[in-house]
């Protein structure tokens, strides 16, 4: 063994890794690091440092091994690992240690001198004989996968996924009843973002999510399990339906496939119909600028520190809170009005006792979420196979409610049973475009500007102009006690 001056010791770096830490306890590199020291006591070699890089692929050109890169860059005297394919598994890598022109010891493969020609000859032999190793493995284990998923069963070397346990075929209760009412909740209207505070508020993080410290669910990853056809019972490889999966779905393949649709409709943004997104409040793209001559809807934005309704060019600033509470009561005054109930009640008796408002508005979605499958097939956020049996599952339910109307009222989503009376008690707690769609059906509201005057000092009336709509004549007049 080679000493540097009177009996000093060469100093070596030790690095370990293994690929897969199924645990996270770090047990494998641990045991490596033991065996590497024992080596280099044998061997007369000083540790000068530690570097470890755990759960950390070799061969993955996307994957960086910050330790090993952190180690080349530190210039070691030598270098210690428990076999060279720990530290080496493709030759552009070796390259990069050969230009360091060091020793490599390894616990189980040997001595490499790569500072002789004859020692780089045999190095960059036995990593061409590992990478030849890796290909195959890599091509054995990706037929083993397909065979797997086209026999149905579950990929569980990874962590399992949301709404099952452990052997990625058991229900776990309290996770799937979230992916259901996060389902119901896109198909209702809301966003990915109410779905992700719902989850996260309820403290049902996904299992990659806690392994990696998050603490909060992300819209892609939502969008990610709500997209999933592991939650209707299917099979998948490399994103493609393989057939059906020995596990139970969680999820109906109708909702499935309409939230499917609704996630990828590239129409789909974050704000009002002004902008042709989806809303966070009540009047976005519905209230109108009362400044003259100006034809703008108006949005959701702040001012000082208060949500407040303007247009684009800032005509009003209206207090958010002042004009969804009378945007409100005057929706909820017109369906107690006499004239209007009896409109409502008319259109749904015409449908023989089925509710004509929503069969409408679900043939209306479900043309949306046709349409939106094809959008995602062509623009490969879907593969055909999901398409195609979304669309097979769509047109089969839409075919049914078509043959079942016959007419369309034209009127809002209502629960059939409860009927306007249920509508008006759970106004607070119905979803929001619900309670956009019924004051876009039943008012028209105009926010005024304040035209000088400070905000404080102005009254509701100051504020917000109400005009209710005439359903059967489609003509507008002003509600009783309105000033103008």
């Amino acid at each position: 063994m080679q000493r540097r001056g009177s009996g000093q010791k060469v100093e070596c770096d030790i690095y370990v890794r293994i690929s897969q830490d199924v645990t996270g306890e770090e047990q494998g590199v641990q045991r490596q690091e033991e065996r590497c020291r024992a080596l280099c006591a044998q061997l007369g070699l000083k540790v000068r440092h530690v570097w470890v890089d755990n759960d950390l692929s070799a061969t993955k050109k996307n994957v960086i091994r910050p330790d090993f890169e952190a180690m080349l860059q530190s210039k070691p005297q030598a270098i210690v690992c428990w076999h060279t394919d720990r530290l080496i598994r493709v030759t552009r890598d070796l390259e990069r240690v050969i230009e360091l022109g060091v020793n490599v010891y390894a616990v189980e493969a040997g001595h490499l001198d790569l500072s002789t020609p004859a020692g780089r000859a045999v190095a960059r032999t036995v990593t061409a004989w590992a990478t030849y190793e890796g290909e195959q493995k890599a091509i054995r284990q990706k037929l083993a996968n397909q065979q797997a998923a086209q026999q149905g069963r579950p990929y569980t070397a990874g962590i399992r996924p949301f709404g099952y346990a452990d052997d990625h075929m058991t229900i776990m209760a309290q996770e799937a009843a979230a992916i259901v009412e996060g389902a119901q909740m896109i198909l209702a209207g809301e966003s990915l973002s109410a779905v992700a505070r719902k989850w996260t508020e309820a403290k049902l993080l996904s299992p990659r999510s806690k392994a990696a410290g998050a603490q909060a669910w992300t819209l892609r990853g939502v969008k990610k399990v709500l997209m999933s056809p592991r939650y209707i019972g299917q099979s998948t490889y490399h994103g493609e339906v393989m057939g059906e999966g020995q596990w139970p779905p969680i999820l109906d393949p109708e909702i499935h496939y309409g939230v499917v649709a609704i996630l990828n409709n590239p129409e789909r943004f974050s704000g009002g119909k002004r902008t042709g997104r989806t809303p966070d409040n009540l009047l976005s793209g519905i209230g109108l600028c009362g400044y003259g001559g100006c034809t703008d809807t108006v949005g959701g934005r702040g001012y000082r520190g208060v949500p407040v309704y303007g247009c684009t060019a800032t005509h009003t600033r209206t207090p958010r809170s002042i004009a969804d509470d009378r945007a409100s009561k005057a929706t909820l005054a017109r369906l107690m009005f006499p004239d209007f109930l009896g409109q409502i009640l008319e259109a749904q008796n015409a449908q023989d006792g089925a509710s004509g408002a929503q069969l409408q508005s679900q043939t209306q979605e479900l043309r949306q979420r046709l349409d939106g499958l094809a959008l995602a097939y062509a623009e490969g956020s879907i593969s055909l196979s999901q398409m195609t049996a979304g669309s097979a599952a769509l047109q089969k339910k839409l075919e049914a409610i078509e043959s079942e109307m016959v007419s369309s009222a034209g009127i809002p989503p209502l629960d059939p049973v409860k009927g306007v009376a249920g509508l008006i008690q759970g106004w607070p707690t119905l979803p929001l475009p619900t309670r956009r769609a019924w004051v876009d059906f039943c008012v028209i509201v105009t926010l005024k500007p304040a035209n000088g005057r400070h905000m404080s000092s102005m009254s509701v009336d100051d504020h917000v102009t109400i005009e209710w709509r005439n359903v059967s004549e489609k003509q507008v007049r002003r509600s009783p006690g309105d000033p103008r």
